[in-house]
């Protein structure tokens, strides 16, 4: 099996190899060699996922012939989390994620659309080239398919922290993110170079980009849900380096998306869409650097090894190669519109750019000052939460700013007078909010601020869908909300995946400043009052598991005069790595976590333990699920409207576009390009005027 799995590997590399050579250099020009280009795409698809399947059943199977088996599984481990092992080490993770890119490279080479086909053929040669990348790694610095030296009888198994339920799809998913963000990139560098920046090529990256966002954002998610249920210390997110490179081509991709939408609406923001594109691809490189170069200590990181600096020196070629491409066409990447109001969609999308593009980068700056500092200074300087804090608030507030005034602004022009009266309704009105949790006790402005937005956002997007559905019938409007959300779908699941930002704004802004924590040791048959609560310890449990020693400290819980519940926090001690893990004990309401750790016995009968009240967890997870129905809807295909279900709108004389006469000069290509957003009205016909035309 070994054999078969080298043997393939070096298959995939040629075959990329040759894939990428024909569609870089114009093969596809010429019919047989293009068609040999995409068979050896095909080949290379076929052998990578010939070697995936060798290393998941020498997983399974336990075949410690292998060196990688040997090393990340183990004789007592469950089938699922020796199956999970396949992307713990590096050379595993290198592998998921060429299969990945691999994978999407075909889907997007026989994806069926009409605005693909100009750029395909280059963009699936880059696509190639970088597979060829991932696999020359595979082949000359971190093979897979590696024999062990001497068999062992058991192996030495996965590391206790990593038997989650999230870790068997938190990574997949992510480096399934990774490749989809390659298709943008590809997209992006073959139409900068062929010089065709026309809005096809925006219309083919945006499902892509959007998928790879959606799906880079939920695996984010699980990674910190995997963090709050199995590292014990009570938070989600630590702003550790490794989880900032997962995070930084995240947000970088939020700002591309909201650009690509200029871009085909309004002709605006060129360059830096074209830019963000390259910078979203290069930071998902920039982030395997930090988990492979060895310069962080942390336990989503590998061991110290020069593969991290090839990614390295990547992501800087692709930023510099791109940068000097963006020059060279810089006369074509001009805006076709000016911003004419600020008080414009557009001009919303320019200031949250430019925001995301802030946290980014105090986000790199914050991961990279303490190599930096060792390098330059001799000594270590770390950014701590409270850096990250101060940057986030501000961002934070403004994103939510703009993403409440977005469904009641326009494309290119001010808000109509009705928009207009409904944004300072929705505003007034959103008091409410602040209001309602000073009542409750919140007196941090950060929280009143976000309890307001947090409102107006609700209330304008209410406003708004109103509105659209006064279209059908003004005097009856709201019997058609329903079938104005289904028009305007895709509008509407944009606003919907902005929902799942501000539920994740409230989950994150309640469990920041409302949480509260309680060190307490208590003996057997004891209660403590805390939070509302009634705790008492009944006593601690133990047992003898196949691989484990389990000890679980029994909570009797009765919560505000609710029904009584219990938990079981416990602490595990794995056999194979003679290593103890915490386990935590969670409480779920849509209120709140009530999260308990133990910590291990404090004398005869005694035992000590944090507790922790988390507000407004719930929120959080559910508004990456929130986003994630949004964004399917925005993906789902267009089907044309039917006259009847579009709402009519009367069209004057001058915003025809008259027939080009034989002979008449052009003045450009885009000239005949029909407008792709809403133009303005202008001064209306008589009626029996228009008849006559």
């Amino acid at each position: 099996m070994n054999t078969l799995g080298q043997l393939s590997l070096f298959v995939a590399f040629v075959a990329s190899g040759y894939a990428a050579f024909v569609g870089i250099a114009g093969g596809q020009r010429r019919r047989a060699i293009g068609r040999s280009g995409i068979a050896a795409g095909v080949i290379g698809v076929a052998a990578l996922t010939t070697v995936s399947l060798v290393l998941i059943h020498a997983l399974v199977v336990k075949d410690f012939r292998f060196q990688y088996v040997a090393h990340y599984s183990s004789s007592e481990l469950p089938w699922y989390y020796s199956l999970s092992a396949f992307w713990v080490g590096q050379a595993g993770s290198l592998l998921l994620w060429a299969w990945s890119l691999a994978l999407v490279a075909l889907a997007f080479r026989f994806w069926p659309g009409r605005h693909t086909s100009p750029l395909r053929e280059l963009a699936f040669g880059l696509l190639m080239a970088y597979l060829c990348f991932l696999v020359a790694i595979m082949v000359f610095a971190a093979d897979p398919m590696e024999p062990s030296l001497t068999t062992p009888q058991h192996g030495l198994g996965l590391s206790p922290l990593l038997q989650h339920p999230a870790m068997l799809i938190h990574p997949p998913i992510v480096f399934v993110g990774y490749a989809l963000w390659a298709v943008p990139f590809a997209l992006a560098i073959a139409a900068l170079v062929s010089g065709q920046l026309d809005v096809h090529w925006v219309r083919a990256a945006r499902p892509w980009a959007l998928s790879a966002w959606a799906v880079l954002g939920i695996g984010i998610l699980l990674g910190g849900l995997w963090a709050y249920e199995e590292l014990g210390w009570g938070g989600y997110w630590g702003w550790d380096p490794v989880e900032n490179g997962s995070l930084m081509p995240w947000l970088a991709g939020t700002a591309l998306i909201h650009g690509l939408l200029g871009w085909q609406h309004r002709g605006v923001l060129k360059k830096t869409v074209v830019l963000l594109t390259i910078v979203t691809f290069g930071l998902c490189n920039f982030a395997t650097f930090l988990t492979r170069s060895g310069i962080f200590s942390s336990l989503h990181a590998f061991s110290e090894s020069p593969i991290g600096w090839m990614f390295l020196v990547l992501m800087l070629a692709l930023t510099a190669g791109g940068i000097v491409l963006v020059v060279r066409r810089r006369s074509e990447l001009g805006p076709a519109w000016p911003i004419s109001t600020v008080v414009s969609r557009e001009a919303v999308v320019l200031l949250s750019t430019l925001a995301l593009l802030l946290l980014v980068l105090a986000m790199l700056l914050g991961t990279i000052s303490v190599p930096l500092s060792n390098i330059l200074l001799g000594r270590k300087i770390t950014f701590g939460t409270a850096f990250y804090n101060n940057v986030l608030i501000p961002i934070a507030l403004l994103l939510l700013a703009g993403t409440a005034s977005a469904p009641l602004l326009r494309w290119g022009m001010r808000p109509t007078p009705r928009q207009r009266k409904a944004l300072l309704a929705a505003a007034i009105a959103a008091i409410v909010g602040p209001v309602a949790i000073w009542i409750c006790g919140v007196r941090h402005p950060f929280g009143l601020a976000v309890a307001w937005l947090v409102a107006a956002a609700l209330l304008i997007l209410a406003a708004s869908l109103f509105l659209d559905a006064a279209r059908y019938d003004p005097r009856r409007p709201w019997l058609h909300l329903l079938r104005a959300a289904v028009g305007g779908r895709r509008k509407y699941a944009g606003f919907l995946i902005h929902l799942g930002f501000v539920s994740l704004v409230v989950g994150v802004t309640g469990s920041s400043l409302g949480t509260r924590r309680q060190d307490v040791v208590l003996r057997e048959g004891e209660s403590v009052q805390w939070a509302g609560r009634t705790i008492r310890y009944v006593g601690l449990i133990e047992r003898d598991e196949p691989d484990k020693f389990v000890a679980e400290a029994e909570l009797e819980i009765s919560d505000r005069g609710a029904a009584g519940y219990r938990l079981r926090p416990a602490q595990y001690l794995h056999r194979p790595q003679n290593e103890w893990t915490t386990e935590v004990a969670i409480r779920s309401t849509w209120s709140g976590d009530f999260y308990t750790i133990l910590h291990g016995n404090r004398g005869p009968h005694r035992v000590s333990l944090t507790l922790v009240e988390n507000p407004m967890m719930r929120w959080l997870w559910s508004g990456g699920w929130i986003a994630l129905i949004g964004a399917l809807l925005a993906l789902w295909p267009m089907r044309a409207a039917s006259k009847r279900e579009r709402p009519r709108r009367r069209v004057s004389r001058a915003q025809r576009v008259p027939p080009i006469k034989s002979g008449q000069a052009i003045a450009s290509p885009a000239a005949l390009e029909p407008p792709h957003f809403y133009q303005p009205k202008q001064s209306q016909q008589p009626t029996q005027a228009r008849r006559r035309q």
